[in-house]
């Protein structure tokens, strides 16, 4: 087991893509969330690196998952705040400040399938995305279409479909 600290700088350096952005999302200076993502990659056994500009875990990663998967269980719970990748939509008012319970976040990356790809690892916990960005097999996926566009929808992973968080925050979203 990991700190949420660490494990936080380690998935928030892989979600948001930028070191500034995941202390100013944590409220962590910049070399704290550097310095907790090499300790979080060290006990993992795994290396962080950056290449074309992407910021990525490399490595034996089954325990990462493991863990990640224990601590989204626990935001769930209300043990901590839950995250929403919001795709671009973070000056949206709905997201400036985020729903009670939630912090966003927001990696820029509109063009492809990042936010989905942080969804599936357990790194976020809802993703605000273009229906258009989802991928063909999204089985394990579940879509709740928003009126914030016409093209927009609430992602979250199916198992979590139900929970009582992502329905409030469903349907917060849905009386935008």
């Amino acid at each position: 087991m990991v700190s949420v600290d660490l494990l936080s700088s380690l998935d928030g350096l892989i979600w948001l893509q930028s070191g500034s952005k995941v202390g100013a999302l944590f409220q962590q200076h910049q070399t704290t969330v550097s310095r907790n993502q090499k300790k979080c990659a060290q006990v993992f056994g795994i290396t962080v690196s950056k290449n074309k500009n992407k910021w990525d875990a490399h490595g034996d990663l089954i325990l990462l998952q493991l863990e990640r998967q224990v601590h989204q269980v626990a935001r769930l719970q209300g043990k901590s705040r839950l995250r929403i990748e919001v795709n671009g939509w973070l000056d949206n008012p709905h997201f400036n400040p985020p729903p009670s319970g939630w912090i966003a976040g927001s990696a820029n990356k509109l063009s492809d399938p990042h936010g989905i790809q942080c969804l599936k690892q357990h790194i976020v916990d809802a993703c605000l995305c273009p229906l258009t960005d989802l991928p063909v097999e999204s089985q394990d996926l579940a879509t709740i279409p928003l009126d914030i566009t016409s093209e927009a929808g609430l992602v979250v992973l199916q198992k979590n479909e139900y929970q009582e968080h992502i329905l409030d925050l469903r349907d917060k979203l849905k009386q935008i």
